[in-house]
């Protein structure tokens, strides 16, 4: 460690074997593979020579040529990842693996199964203190824009000096995001020794205990910061965002994060195309074909011409209820064209498209899935004293595209269904007061 509260990536946690290799064994095969040949390129994942080896007078230059043929020949033969992690946990890594390469393994795993996390945002606002009092007023957006080492050195100084910390930061391999990961440890000051009597401590030889990994996701030139959602009493999540704030902020401006009122979303890439630098952020469902620059009127002509509006004008002889549903909730009967749904200097990967079963599993798969809406309807009613007021509740991997489904078999009926329904509002959390519907505002 170089200064307190900052723990070293060569730090091994005690986990034991059958954990690790658990964890290993939630990678997708190649990505594996693909990580432990990087660890045997970084001196600081490179396996170390145990006393046994180092007696038996083993170099350290053996010691990577025998992993790194035993690398290959098991990737030659396409073994099972079964058998690697075998490897790891016996040849290559007996004593553990260290917290630098069980973040690594975190973040891949973010890559690999994207839907096994929750991800919220906050708003970055400049602020400066009310005349009249000693509360903040927003005055401008803050743009994230920053270099990440200096970023990170700067956060790891403010969160090492409240808990020991370790943070591990990469960029997204698919997404222009900056990946931060946090783990913080609070020690256990008695150890128990490995005797045959369990109860017997060791008091000089103090440990460890690490809590739950928190993670940031940065997008460049965006205001909104992404990450893990937490319970809004969850004390560490408060600090760390806390620091967050004391890191961006200098003697010349003060920036505080705003909790945005949206719900958790399960894929990154979903919250991503929301908060990030992307056009179809604020133009989805039957605003898509804007965002997609195909748009089918005129943005200044008469909105009773859209066919989503007057569905008279669709072609005779199509299935007439499935057209509708698809003008509300895509925007269009056709697929979107646009390669990528956010800002990006790589290459696409491969063309989205929104109707098209093979790239999206289902052909009412939304643009951004979310998996919560909730609405409160207030309608006012000829001599009532007090508005009736209905909670409507929404829950599932996509709920507008369980509504597109529904629009389409005919349970509900797609040309009466209200844009708050189709996504086309930008937000699943609000009041519909008389028919118009009224976002949440966020905190200030």
């Amino acid at each position: 460690m170089k200064q307190t509260g900052i723990l070293s990536n060569n730090y091994i946690p005690p986990l034991p074997p059958r954990m690790v290799a658990k964890e290993l064994a939630k990678l997708n095969t190649d990505s594996l593979f693909n990580l432990v040949e990087l660890w045997l390129k970084m001196s600081a994942t490179q396996p170390k020579l145990s006393k046994d080896q180092r007696a038996q007078g083993l170099t350290q230059k053996q010691l990577l040529e025998y992993c790194n043929d035993t690398l290959k020949a098991l990737k030659d033969q396409k073994a099972p990842k079964r058998k690697l992690i075998d490897r790891l946990l016996v040849d290559y890594y007996p004593s553990g693996l260290n917290a630098l390469q069980l973040a690594q393994i975190d973040i891949q795993m973010m890559v690999d199964k994207p839907n096994n996390y929750s991800w919220v945002s906050s708003t970055a606002k400049i602020v400066k203190k009310k005349d009249d009092d000693d509360t903040n007023r927003a005055i401008d957006d803050f743009i994230f824009s920053l270099d990440s080492q200096a970023f990170l050195d700067r956060l790891i100084t403010n969160l090492s000096n409240l808990y020991l910390t370790h943070i591990y930061i990469s960029r997204h391999p698919n997404f222009p995001l900056i990946l931060i990961r946090i783990q913080m440890y609070e020690y256990v000051h008695f150890k128990k020794t490995r005797t045959a009597n369990p109860a017997v401590a060791n008091k000089s030889q103090p440990d460890i205990l690490s809590r739950t990994p928190y993670y940031l996701a940065i997008p460049m030139s965006s205001p909104n910061l992404i990450h893990s959602a937490a319970n809004e009493e969850d004390l560490v999540s408060k600090i760390i965002l806390q620091s967050v704030e004391m890191t961006l902020s200098s003697t010349l401006r003060q920036i505080q994060l705003f909790p945005n009122p949206d719900p958790p979303v399960r894929t990154l890439e979903a919250v991503h195309v929301l908060k990030g630098v992307s056009r179809f952020g604020q133009s989805l469902a039957s605003w898509t074909p804007y965002a997609d620059g195909t748009v089918d009127i005129n943005p200044l002509g008469t909105i009773e011409d859209h066919l989503s509006v007057n569905p008279s004008k669709l072609a005779m002889g199509e299935d007439k209820n499935s057209l509708v549903a698809s003008l509300k909730f895509k925007g269009s009967t056709a697929p979107i064209e646009s390669k990528t749904l956010y800002e990006t200097n790589k290459p696409p990967q491969k063309t989205r498209s929104l109707n098209d079963e093979q790239l999206t599993h289902s052909k009412y798969a939304s643009l951004v899935p979310v998996q919560y809406g909730e609405f409160i309807l207030e309608d006012t009613l000829p001599g009532a004293l007090e508005a009736p007021k209905i909670k409507l509740r929404l829950l599932g991997n996509d709920v507008f595209a369980g509504l597109h489904q529904l629009a389409v078999d005919g349970v509900i009926e797609a040309k009466k269904v209200p844009s708050w329904l189709t996504g086309s509002e930008n937000s699943t959390v609000g009041r519909v007061k008389d028919g118009v519907f009224q976002p949440s505002a966020s905190s200030s």
